[in-house]
């Protein structure tokens, strides 16, 4: 495996990702105590210390997601094996045995980067993007789809025991060739869509995303923030890291705080109409369609005051076509506008 080919996870490991390591292992060995929480609490009160959590967390999480491939199905529980023949009680203690078990927390770490490395080890790789106004259809070596919208970028692998699409920016419909022994994963903010054969359209803005089923499943593997490790009972439910089923007609929000939304029945017309040069609100917030068309024009709006941006409009409109939408606003709601450069439209209520 060349450098290139490898992925890794938690990066280079110190002593904090060993401590975190060890801290992560141990909680889920089956050997858990009050008194365990309590200490694993006030080690997360240093912002490093639950950084370093979160990212051990987040490694294993993906490993889980990942495990659906061939060879990967039994690497956990081997790793929690070989965890609990350690024994806990005998190691866990201040001084010179607690930094064996740190040492034995950083080659648990490794296992799980390794773990990434083997799936994703032998690979091909391709990067694409699209510029304002331009769209573009991606066919996948085994025929899966792409279809990318405006200001979108990508990077594809595919291996052998799976297919990976980082979205990095922007919005794409992905129509999945059925495969189940290849895996079809899209990352977006450390967030992973699981899909063996189905159709979903992602946008990914401004560290925002949003999930709209169009046929088929998906499994949704939702990061857990850093700023959210910290213990159970002090974590607000809306934001654990967790697993999500997403069917047909579904949509899934998770914002920059990776709090969940789900609705059950979805606009799924509405969310894919940018594929016909479309965008649809319904009852949106003003402020909430600016921020969508201005992905989509040179012309930018801009909102000046924070009670018309509550206010809500609905309509179909083209793409990029920002002086139609701010005629309609102007003739809908109690505003006026005015422009203020070459490129900037301002919203201003009427007097």
């Amino acid at each position: 495996m060349s450098t290139d080919d490898r992925v890794d996870v938690v990066g280079p490991l110190g002593g904090l990702e060993e401590q975190a390591a060890a801290f992560y292992i141990r909680q889920h060995s089956g050997e858990w105590t009050a008194r365990d929480e309590a200490e694993l609490g006030a080690w997360l009160i240093d912002p490093a210390h639950a950084r370093a959590y979160g990212a051990i967390q987040h490694a294993w999480q993906r490993l889980e997601v990942h495990s659906v491939a061939p060879g990967l199905i039994a690497f956990r529980g081997d790793a929690l094996q070989r965890a609990r023949g350690v024994g806990w009680r005998r190691l866990w203690h201040r001084g010179a045995d607690f930094y064996r078990w740190c040492a034995i927390g950083a080659v648990v770490a490794v296992l799980l980067s390794l773990g990434l490395k083997v799936l994703l080890g032998s690979s091909s790789r391709a990067s694409y993007h699209t510029q304002l106004g331009e769209r573009r259809n991606v066919e996948l070596s085994d025929r899966s789809q792409i279809m990318m919208d405006e200001r979108t970028a990508i990077r594809v692998r595919m291996t052998r025991d799976a297919r990976v699409v980082d979205l990095l920016d922007g919005q794409a419909q992905f129509v999945v060739a059925h495969d189940p022994r290849r895996p079809f994963l899209v990352e977006a903010g450390g967030n992973t869509i699981t899909a063996v054969g189905t159709s979903f359209n992602v946008e990914y803005v401004d560290a925002q995303m949003q999930i709209d089923m169009v046929e088929g499943k998906v499994v949704v593997a939702v990061a857990e923030s850093a700023a959210t490790a910290q213990p159970q009972s002090e974590r607000p439910a809306a934001v654990l890291g967790r697993t999500l089923d997403l069917a047909a007609g579904e949509e899934l929000n998770v914002d920059r705080a990776g709090r969940t939304r789900i609705v059950h029945n979805a606009d799924i017309d509405a969310a894919i109409a940018w594929r016909s040069g479309k965008i649809i609100f319904d009852n949106t917030p003003l402020a909430e369609a600016a921020r969508r068309l201005n992905r989509y024009s040179r012309m930018q709006l801009r909102i000046s005051d924070p009670s018309l941006a509550r206010e809500r409009i609905s309509g179909v409109f083209d793409l990029g076509d920002t002086l139609v939408f701010a005629e309609a606003v102007q003739s809908s709601l109690p505003v006026v506008t005015r422009q203020a450069g070459p490129n900037l439209l301002i919203l201003s209520p009427s007097p």
